[in-house]
């Protein structure tokens, strides 16, 4: 979603996975105008390298965030395998979430 879906529905007390196209200022502004809904909001990333380096950089930006949403096409890769331990290591007190599109 969106981070306007994310305000509307947070208001709410409902959680919304943030699609994984904002940028780490994009989330820092959005965090600073809605501290309220960060504990109903999830940051999404992809499975490779470019995009777990920009989850990084997100989550130093905005460390309020406590959920990570893995976004992948095909959950039984390896790749899929590596990303959520390499994820888990690095963030062991988040909860991690996974979206999976099966075609």
């Amino acid at each position: 979603g969106t981070f306007e879906m994310a305000a509307a529905l947070g208001k709410h007390g409902l959680f919304t996975t943030i699609h994984k196209y904002y940028e780490p200022d994009e989330w820092l502004e959005f965090a600073n105008n809605n501290k309220d809904i960060l504990p109903h909001i999830a940051v999404t990333c992809g499975i490779n390298d470019h995009e777990f380096e920009k989850l990084k950089r997100i989550l130093e930006a905005v460390p309020d965030i406590s959920f990570i949403c893995l976004d992948v096409a095909n959950g039984y890769t390896q790749q899929f395998v590596d990303i959520v331990r390499k994820t888990r290591t690095a963030y062991p007190q988040h909860t991690i979430i996974v979206s999976i599109f099966y075609f």
